[in-house]
């Protein structure tokens, strides 16, 4: 069954950094969040195709879905400076 997600959005050097949390299925760790993240123009929905990059989360694993949500917004904003170089 797939997870609803919702998006949490910030606007950053004038594009959208969307993310949204997901808690994974089945594991009995004690860090079961993860993140993924859309980079989007201003205004675009960040379930849509025309998205400028999506990345999903990386080799951590967090404890809240709120420190999931801190990293993946850092991580977004250091992807929004790669594309603005």
């Amino acid at each position: 069954m797939e997870q609803q997600q919702n998006w949490s959005t910030e606007l950053y050097k004038g594009l959208e950094i969307h993310v949204a949390t997901l808690k994974k299925s089945g594991d009995g760790s004690d860090h079961p969040w993860d993140y993924t993240i859309r980079i989007c123009e201003p205004g675009v929905d960040a379930t849509a195709e025309s998205d400028l990059l999506t990345a999903a989360g990386d080799d951590g694993d967090y404890a809240t879905a709120e420190e999931a949500f801190a990293a993946g917004f850092k991580k977004g904003y250091a992807l929004v400076d790669s594309l603005k170089k």
